[in-house]
């Protein structure tokens, strides 16, 4: 999965996550990472999980995956038309009557919803969608290289 990241000062620890004090762009609107980024006047701060050794005032790299974007569309979007597509047919095989597949696409979708619901809470406390800081001036993907 690809990864962006930039450099940013650390303002906070609290607990497994900081605050990291970075310069605004003029792509700032349109970064995916907006509802967790938040403007101050020529700065924003970012909340992102903090990484091993990470203390307030450390220059940190800060890294945005691509992949829980992904995965989080594949989940609303995909399976909001693939669960209760799968229901109307599974009814229609079993020749059930037209309501009854409706009811059942209507029931599935619900059901997912509320899966979709509890998981999104369970993932909210674990912050698996934030970004991480690495403590250091360059990218982990340079230090991985080194080893």
């Amino acid at each position: 999965m690809a990864q962006t990241g930039e450099y940013g000062e650390v303002l906070s620890v609290e607990g497994p996550l900081v605050k990291v004090k970075m310069k605004q762009h003029v792509s700032c609107a349109s970064c995916a990472q907006h509802r967790i980024c938040f403007p101050t006047g020529r700065y924003r701060v970012l909340i992102a999980q903090a990484g091993k050794g990470i203390n307030e005032g450390d220059t940190v790299f800060v890294l945005f995956r691509s992949g829980p974007a992904i995965i989080s569309s594949l989940l609303i979007f995909v399976g909001s038309v693939v669960v209760p597509l799968t229901a109307w047919l599974a009814a229609d095989l079993a020749d059930a009557p037209k309501w009854v597949a409706f009811t059942a696409a209507g029931a599935a979708l619900i059901v997912y919803w509320a899966f979709l619901y509890l998981l999104n809470r369970r993932l909210k406390r674990s912050g698996w969608f934030l970004p991480c800081a690495v403590k250091g001036t360059e990218p982990v993907e340079e230090k991985e290289k080194e080893k």
